[in-house]
């Protein structure tokens, strides 16, 4: 077997987690924890529903899926708690500047997950406050 055909069979059989991309993830608190393998979950108690390159956000009744390689960071502007749920409003900053605002899709578990230095890491995407792909 060549060796392109023997790393082709291997990149079949890695776990698609492998995949996922590393953030730099900033808090309510304003902690900021670097997180490997991080994936969007919005699955609820009897499905999986999630996201390993990117993230989804509203745009007026769109919901729109941001992929990480096009994303140069997502900040949270603006947190509405009078709307039930929440409604939380960010800008998104593309990868060539633009800036555009949207607000988080809201659905299931709502939770992103991943690993950190100290262990298995999962925070409720309410509770972030800025989100960069790390380069």
């Amino acid at each position: 077997m060549s060796i392109r055909a023997l790393v082709f069979v291997v990149l079949l059989l890695v776990p698609s987690a492998a995949l996922a991309v590393d953030l730099k993830v900033t808090d309510t608190r304003g902690t900021e924890v670097v997180v490997k393998d991080a994936i969007v979950d919005y699955g609820g108690m009897l499905t999986v529903d999630a996201d390993k390159d990117g993230m989804r956000v509203q745009q007026g009744d769109a919901v729109v899926k941001l992929k990480w390689s096009a994303v140069d960071s997502i900040a949270v502007t603006k947190v509405d708690t009078s709307a039930k749920p929440s409604r939380v409003e960010v800008e998104v900053v593309l990868s060539g500047g633009k800036n555009i605002a949207a607000t988080m899709f809201r659905q299931g578990a709502m939770k992103l997950t991943g690993r950190t230095d100290l262990g298995e890491y999962t925070i409720d995407l309410e509770k972030i406050r800025k989100i960069a792909p790390v380069r």
